[in-house]
């Protein structure tokens, strides 16, 4: 007579929105056949035909994104020819959340990669993540975030730069 009447995981407590898997394998397939795309676009310049050594520089790349993008295309026409079938969750909105929390920075990272250079978009990235997403969501000191995300770009400048004499992109600060 005592039963449990929690609704957890898997007891049909679904939860809304996310992404199901017509969508996931749809938007994969796509993307996918962008990279595929470019790759065939970029082989071209390099010639795909043989000479007199043999294949060129673009033979094998753009053959290789030939099959992706084929495949990539199969499978998108097959979800949508079977979009009825395809009722699953990829990702419920929590989970979805979860993703973008970690992929939304990394984006923004490689962007200002771009403005400021790597060892400055690694010492914000640092610092954002462990501010922003601490494990038992408080965040640490902030004397911790300055000495880690501070001291992780420094001692890869030294390490690279300095040391290996291996020069990593650093923006407009390269001069210092």
């Amino acid at each position: 007579m005592n039963q449990d009447t929690r609704q957890g995981p898997g007891n049909g407590a679904e939860e809304r929105g996310g992404i199901s898997l017509r969508v996931g394998g749809l938007f994969t397939s796509s993307m996918l056949m962008l990279i595929a795309a470019v790759v065939m676009i970029d082989s071209l310049d390099q010639g795909i035909g043989w000479d007199v050594a043999g294949p060129q520089a673009g033979y094998f790349p753009f053959y290789i994104g030939l099959l992706m993008f084929l495949a990539c295309l199969g499978t998108a026409v097959r979800t949508i020819l079977h979009w009825p079938e395809g009722r699953g969750r990829l990702t419920t909105k929590t989970e979805l959340r979860q993703v973008l929390n970690v992929f939304l920075p990394i984006v923004a990272y490689v962007v200002l990669m771009f403005f400021v250079g790597m060892y400055v978009s690694a010492a914000l990235f640092l610092a954002w993540f462990m501010w922003r997403l601490a494990e038992s969501g408080k965040p640490h000191p902030i004397w911790k975030i300055l000495l880690i995300s501070i001291s992780v770009p420094l001692a890869t400048y030294f390490i690279f730069t300095v040391w290996f004499e291996v020069n990593l992109y650093a923006g407009p600060f390269a001069d210092f």
